[in-house]
């Protein structure tokens, strides 16, 4: 069996959808699972070949894309478009199977490649739901609803990783027959968090972008550290509002309590030492750092947005009044845009060190059991040989 996962950025770019794509493509190369990947070439420091993890990476040509100059990048997604059509045409005797990450502009033209030319199963995977999901974003390329309507007529099976993803492409008009859930993975860490006593440090792991609420956080935190002193907020990644968001928090009067890591090449060793992980989003589809907080044994607040309600061990019809939260047994949710919500959470796990203990060891428990990458990996073999059957 050989698959050719199909993604428009990897490796170095890091993104959820990029690190799912090369977690799960690592393990279903530890099951016997023959694994290519192809994705855009954005970045001219990078190789057009290079293997990852024993996976071979092809990066296809984008011309403008490749500079980062602003305003002619859809000219390098045009280019790419192309590119990943020829390549999909030159290539095609070589791969069973063609599995997209995020239902975007390459999943159409894989898909128009696969059903219309080369005549091969196409599974594509819906990357993020809500107000920053994947259909939204794919209606604001040019012709981006011609392209959604191809996909729901043409697409063998649509994977999604939360139920509002389902419901989004349900109201599109794709079959509910052909939907499968598969969640993300995540790789569980030999050693987690063992003490639940003190607290130091809170952490959030995002894009610095208007999606992921970092905004939110900063307004809650200056509640926090007015009630609650001597504790540290780390913000890890990057994103284009970064400039705005340390100012905000120098505006706030939180610049001493806040820190702005940046990128860092090892995540994992950050949560071991927080205390507490916040995921303030606006929008998810379903987070890795949120699965990778919960695999440790982090006590983790986030939004009430699907994914994230998934993970927490609540029922979504459960309400959250403004300004107040919902423990459910992994986790506490808050409303997203709720800077009274989220502020309480946070000092309601500061004062309960018995209620951080049960949520922390609740949710390792519960990603251990069903999001390890492991189990989902299985999954996605066992629907590659169903569908290849079928064909």
């Amino acid at each position: 069996m050989k698959i050719l996962m199909v993604i428009s950025q990897f490796y170095p770019i890091v993104g959820g959808a990029e690190r799912q794509a090369q977690v799960l493509s690592s393990k279903l190369k530890q099951k016997g699972i023959d694994i290519d990947i192809v994705t855009g070439w954005w970045r001219v420091n990078t190789p057009r070949k290079e293997v990852i993890d024993g996976i071979k990476v092809k990066r296809n040509f984008t011309c403008f894309g490749m500079f980062g100059i602003k305003g002619i990048r859809p000219f390098g997604g045009l280019l790419y478009m192309m590119s990943l059509g020829i390549y999909l045409l030159i290539h095609r005797k070589e791969y069973d199977l063609l599995h997209v990450h995020q239902a975007l502009y390459p999943a159409f033209i894989t898909t128009f490649v696969a059903k219309e030319i080369i005549q091969k199963p196409v599974i594509v995977k819906n990357g993020c739901s809500g107000s920053a999901g994947d259909i939204v974003n794919l209606k604001k390329y040019p012709f981006g609803r011609f392209q959604l309507h191809y996909l729901v007529k043409k697409i063998d099976r649509l994977i999604v990783v939360n139920h509002e993803g389902r419901d989004e492409f349900r109201a599109a008009g794709y079959p509910d027959s052909k939907i499968k859930y598969v969640p993300n993975g995540v790789l569980i860490p030999s050693v987690w968090k063992d003490s639940y006593e003190k607290i130091q440090c809170v952490v959030s792991a995002v894009r610095l972008d208007q999606q992921k609420g970092i905004d939110i956080l900063l307004r809650a935190w200056k509640k926090v550290i007015q009630e609650t002193k001597g504790l540290q907020l780390l913000i890890l990644g990057k994103g284009p509002l970064e400039p705005e968001l340390k100012a905000l928090s120098i505006t706030l009067g939180i610049g001493e309590s806040t820190k702005f890591i940046g990128l860092v090449p090892n995540v994992e060793e950050y949560l071991k030492k927080a205390d507490i992980f916040v995921l303030p989003s606006r929008a998810e589809g379903m987070s890795n750092a949120l699965l990778e907080a919960m695999s440790i044994g982090l006590p983790c607040i986030a939004t009430k947005i699907s994914g994230n309600i998934e993970l927490m061990g609540v029922n979504f019809d459960q309400k959250v009044k403004e300004g107040d939260f919902l423990l459910g047994e992994n986790g506490i949710l808050a409303n997203p845009d709720d800077v009274e919500g989220l502020a309480k959470a946070i000092l309601f796990l500061i004062h309960n060190a018995k209620v951080r203990k049960e949520v922390g060891i609740h949710g390792r428990s519960h990603i251990q059991n069903h999001f390890s990458i492991d189990s989902i990996a299985d999954r996605y073999v066992a629907l590659y040989r169903s569908l290849l059957q079928e064909s």
